[in-house]
């Protein structure tokens, strides 16, 4: 009867032990999900759906971040289909193409971002500025900030930024997935 007790008892901890494993390491992937592949302003996230990387002419690239799908993107872009309610963040890196090392703020002379905008024919209109490089409201304008690419591929890019506002308010994101090369 004594070995008996001893099993049962033994049983019940290791159930209880690997319960407890599995739902934590549930949670984890869950917080981990949840902070990957968003911006933040405050305590307002915005998740971000498709990332289009677009070299230009004279030596720089325009990395934006979009809360839409690629096709919505294209077809609005490409069709001049409208989109509504578009959250972007767009910035422009001297550098093409990009490598994975930090950018600092003196190498993007150029950044944006905007929420609840619309793509009308093409073009993106109406939305409202949370962060700037050259705002009318100074309050707007990025006064610091640099961006880290840490891995690169053809297809998968995986980046973290922060950027201070000369409020102080911050703005932070990352992403680590898919990316669209757009010419």
């Amino acid at each position: 009867m004594k070995k008996l007790n001893k099993v049962v008892v033994f049983f019940c901890f290791i159930l209880t032990v690997f319960n407890c494993s599995s739902d934590d390491e549930n949670n984890s992937q869950e917080q981990e999900q949840q902070s990957t592949n968003v911006i933040t302003l405050n305590t307002e996230t915005y998740v971000v759906n498709s990332v289009f990387v677009e070299p230009s002419i004279g030596g720089s690239t325009f990395v934006s971040l979009i809360n839409k799908s690629e096709t919505e993107v294209l077809d609005a872009l490409n069709n001049g289909t409208q989109l509504d309610n578009v959250n972007i963040f767009t910035i422009r890196i001297n550098q093409n193409p990009l490598a994975e090392q930090t950018y600092n703020f003196s190498d993007m002379p150029s950044l944006q971002f905007e929420v609840n905008a619309q793509f009308i024919d093409g073009e993106l209109e109406d939305g409202n500025i949370l962060l700037d490089r050259n705002n009318s409201d100074d309050n707007l304008n990025a006064s610091s900030g640099s961006i880290t690419i840490s891995s690169l591929t053809t297809d998968t890019i995986n980046f973290s930024f922060e950027f201070t506002r000369i409020d102080g308010e911050i703005v932070s994101g990352n992403f680590n997935g898919n990316f669209l090369m757009y010419d």
